[in-house]
């Protein structure tokens, strides 16, 4: 399953201001193993469409292809269908949030096809009916808008009330919306989700290159303001690397998945994208699977199976960590179990929503 980076010097691309915008377009979503995008895929895609799954086939093709995901996305996910074989070792139970399009159902599918027990998560029930008749062989389907924080909180308490996970994929992530609701989906909601639901053996949190741009916003995360797409994926790196320090007994990791050709890779019609979309995926299975060398690594940021030198000082930044926890308390009133709070932290300002 050892993978390899593609030719393209993705850091090449991000390095540049011109590449640093257009990446930001992309970098945290799937796309399929082709590395050019056919151009009938192009063209803006309004951001959070919704239609059902009978209305994306008749549309759009199998596997939502042109209305909830791209061609080479249901290419994939038909290529998993057929080619994918069951795993010879012991079968987990695992969680994966944004997983009803893109990298997350490409993740889930493989995941199910190697006989994992499979739960997944969406937005809302019509988004559960299309991932249903996408994969029929998932155990079971939590709903929950993570750019609501009361609907994050009662997530939180659906998947607390169907039982224990071995792996939790934190993959659900938005680009392109307001700075608030940025702050609500992409780093208010994972650390709730990380804070409420009882801690699997391992975790994994899907970031972005971008996080190289982000910065902690302390203030702006204290007061709810917003916060850019970059910041949002600077925060979700650290809320890995900061969980895997107060719960040394458990494997975590930040993931870069890469400017892949999803829905989001293509957003304001893109045309190509660097990086190979089967390679997006499969650094999340090797992790959760965790039989190959190297596959044990904790604390980590992650890049198609190999640990990142290049990260945003603040991901490893203890002082930092607590600083963005300590935020993350007074702003949401739920204090992060074990977590080290700086000294001057403020009495958490509002009550946990049951």
């Amino acid at each position: 399953m050892k993978l390899h980076p593609t030719s393209l010097t993705r850091r090449g691309l991000l390095l540049t201001g011109a590449a640093l915008s257009a990446a930001a377009l992309a970098s945290c979503s799937s796309a399929t193993t082709q590395e050019t995008v056919a151009p009938a895929q192009t063209g803006p895609i309004a951001d959070r469409t919704e239609t059902s799954g009978d209305t994306a086939r008749a549309h759009g093709g199998p596997y939502g292809a042109g209305v909830y995901n791209t061609r080479q996305v249901a290419d994939e996910l038909a290529w998993i269908d057929e080619n994918v074989h069951p795993f010879d070792g012991s079968s987990k139970r695992i969680l994966i949030t944004g997983s009803t399009a893109g990298a997350g159902q490409l993740t889930a599918a493989y995941l199910l096809k190697r006989r994992h027990t499979v739960v997944v998560h969406a937005r809302n029930e019509q988004r559960a009916a299309d991932v249903r008749q996408d994969l029929p062989g998932i155990d079971d389907v939590v709903t929950g808008d993570l750019l609501d924080l009361d609907q994050t909180r009662a997530l939180a308490q659906q998947i607390n009330s169907i039982g224990a996970f071995d792996v939790i994929i934190h993959n659900a992530g938005e680009y392109g919306l307001q700075d608030v609701e940025l702050l609500n989906s992409n780093s208010l909601s994972p650390y709730l989700l990380t804070a409420l639901v009882t801690p699997p053996r391992q975790l994994i949190y899907l970031t972005s290159d971008l996080h190289l741009s982000g910065d902690l916003k302390l203030d702006e995360v204290r007061s709810g303001s917003g916060i850019s797409y970059g910041d949002s994926k600077l925060h979700m790196a650290m809320i890995a690397t900061a969980a895997a320090r107060f719960w040394p007994d458990r494997q975590i990791n930040a993931v870069a998945p890469g400017w892949i050709p999803t829905r989001m890779g293509f957003h304001n019609g893109n045309t190509s994208t660097p990086d190979s979309l089967r390679d997006g995926y499969m650094t999340q299975v090797w992790l959760a699977e965790g039989t190959e060398p190297g596959s044990d690594v904790t604390g980590e940021f992650l890049f198609h199976q190999r640990v990142e030198a290049r990260v945003n000082k603040l991901v490893h930044d203890t002082q930092a960590q607590d600083s963005l926890f300590a935020a993350y308390a007074e702003q949401t009133g739920v204090s992060f179990p074990a977590a080290n709070l700086p000294p001057d932290h403020k009495a958490a300002r509002r009550e946990p929503t049951a």
